[in-house]
C-alpha cells in the first residue's frame, strides 16, 4: 500500500517529489522546492481553494469540495482528474486520460485527454485533442480540435482547424474549417471558412464558407453558402441562398432558393415558393416549383412544372414542360411535351406536342401537333408538321401554316 502524506492548513506549502499518495486540505498555495515541478507519484486529494505555483505532475487528481483548483504551468496527469464539484484552471497545458470537472475547465494553451467533461464549462485557449470533450454549458477551442466528439449544452466554438466525427450542441455551433462527420445544432451553425461535413442537422439556421462540401443538408429555417458549395442533398424549410455556384444531387425547399452563380443538379429540384440563379440552371431529373423560377441564363433540364412565371433566355426540357394557371413565361421553349394552363401567357414554343388551355395567351407555336382550347390568343406564327385543332373563339394573329418540317430551335431563338 502507498503511503499517504497529509498537509493542512498552511498558507504556503512547498513540496517536492513525493512517493505515493498526498492529501492536501485548505493549503491556499503550493510551491516547488526547487525548479518549477511539482511530483505526486500517487494520487492527490484536495480539500479547499488551491493554487500551485509551477508545473504539477501525478498520477491522479481527487478533489470532492465545490472548490477551484489552479495550476499556473503544466498539469500532466497519469491517469484521471475528478473534481466534481469545483472547478479546475492551468495556465500552460493540461493532459490526463480523464477530466471530469463539475464547474469550468479552462486551459490556456493545449488540452490532451482521452475524455474531458464539465458540468458548466469547457475553455481552451490553444490546442484540443481528444476523443470526447462534452460542456454542460459550453465548449470553446482558441486554436485546432481534433476530437471524436464534442458537444455542448448550449455552444460549440472551435476557431481553428477542427477534425472531428460528431459534434453537436442545444444552442449553437460555429467553427472556421476541417471536416466533421455529423453536425446536430438545436439552434443555429456558422462555419465561417471552407468546411467538409457528412451530415448537418440544424434546427434554426445553417452557414457555411466558400468551397464547402456537405453531404445532407436539414435546416428547419434557413441556410446559406458564401461561396461555392457542392452538397448531395438539400432539405431546408425555408430558405436556401448560395453566393456563388451549387453543385449537387437533389434540392427540396419549402421557402426560397437563390443562387448567385450556376446551380447544376442530378438529382430533382423541388421548390414550395421562388427559385432565382444568376447563372445558368442544369438539372438531370425534374424541376418542379409553386411560385417563380427566374434565371439569368439558360435552363435545361428533364422536365420543368412551374406554377407562377418562368424566365430564362431558354428553356430546355428534353421530356416535357407545365405551366401553371395564370402562369407566365419569358424565354424561348423547347421541349417534347408542353402543357400551358388557363390564361396563362407565353412566348414562342417549339416542341413535339403542344396543347394550350382556354384564354391562355402565346406568342410562336411550333410543333408536330397542336392543340388550342377556346378563347386562347396566339400572337404569333403557327407551324405544324401534324395536326392543328382550335376550338371557337380562338384568335391567331397570323394564319396557322403546315410545312414539311420545322424550322431547327436554333435558327428561330
Amino acid at each position: 500500500m502507498a503511503d499517504r502524506h497529509e498537509f493542512k492548513n498552511e498558507r504556503t506549502l512547498e513540496l517536492g517529489t513525493i512517493e505515493g499518495d498526498a492529501e492536501i486540505k485548505n493549503c491556499e498555495t503550493v510551491v516547488p522546492q526547487q525548479g518549477d515541478e511539482i511530483v505526486v507519484s500517487g494520487t492527490l486529494y484536495l480539500t479547499g481553494e488551491t493554487v500551485f505555483e509551477g508545473s504539477l505532475r501525478c498520477g491522479s487528481i481527487v478533489c470532492k469540495s465545490r472548490d477551484t483548483i489552479t495550476i499556473t504551468q503544466d498539469l500532466d496527469v497519469t491517469s484521471s482528474v475528478s473534481i466534481k464539484k469545483g472547478s479546475l484552471t492551468v495556465g500552460r497545458n493540461a493532459s490526463a486520460k480523464e477530466f471530469e470537472v463539475g464547474g469550468t475547465l479552462s486551459v490556456e494553451e493545449n488540452l490532451t485527454c482521452v475524455s474531458a467533461r464539465a458540468g458548466g464549462s469547457i475553455k481552451v485557449s490553444g490546442d484540443a485533442k481528444a476523443q470526447r470533450l462534452t460542456g454542460g454549458g459550453s465548449v470553446k477551442v482558441e486554436g485546432a480540435a481534433e476530437v471524436d466528439r464534442v458537444s455542448g449544452g448550449g455552444s460549440v466554438v472551435v476557431y481553428g482547424e477542427i477534425r472531428a466525427n460528431e459534434l453537436d450542441a442545444s444552442g449553437s455551433g460555429k467553427c472556421s474549417t476541417g471536416s466533421i462527420e455529423k453536425v446536430s445544432i438545436g439552434g443555429s451553425f456558422k462555419a465561417t471558412d471552407a468546411i467538409v461535413i457528412g451530415e448537418l442537422d440544424v434546427g434554426g439556421s445553417g452557414r457555411v464558407g466558400d468551397g464547402s462540401r456537405v453531404g445532407s443538408v436539414e435546416i428547419g429555417g434557413a441556410f446559406k453558402a458564401e461561396g461555392d458549395l457542392e452538397f448531395e442533398s438539400i432539405d431546408v424549410g425555408g430558405s436556401v441562398k448560395i453566393q456563388g455556384n451549387g453543385k449537387g444531387g437533389t434540392i427540396d425547399v419549402g421557402g426560397t432558393v437563390k443562387v448567385e452563380g450556376d446551380l447544376e443538379l442530378s438529382g430533382p429540384i423541388t421548390v414550395g415558393g421562388t427559385v432565382a440563379v444568376g447563372g445558368t440552371l442544369r438539372c438531370q431529373d425534374k424541376i418542379k416549383v409553386g411560385g417563380s423560377v427566374r434565371v439569368d441564363e439558360t435552363i435545361e433540364t428533364y422536365r420543368i412544372i412551374v406554377g407562377g412565371r418562368i424566365e430564362a433566355k431558354r428553356i430546355k426540357a428534353t421530356d416535357g414542360l407545365r405551366l401553371g394557371r395564370r402562369g407566365e413565361i419569358r424565354g424561348f421553349v423547347e421541349a417534347p411535351e408542353i402543357l400551358i394552363r388557363e390564361k396563362a401567357r407565353t412566348g414562342s414554343l417549339y416542341g413535339d406536342d403542344i396543347r394550350i388551355e382556354e384564354r391562355a395567351r402565346v406568342g410562336n407555336l411550333y410543333s408536330r401537333t397542336i392543340y388550342i382550347e377556346r378563347g386562347a390568343i396566339v400572337e404569333g406564327e403557327v407551324l405544324y408538321t401534324e395536326s392543328l385543332e382550335a376550338e371557337e373563339k380562338v384568335s391567331f394573329r397570323k394564319d396557322p401554316q403546315r410545312v414539311d418540317a420545322l424550322p431547327s430551335p436554333e435558327d428561330l431563338r
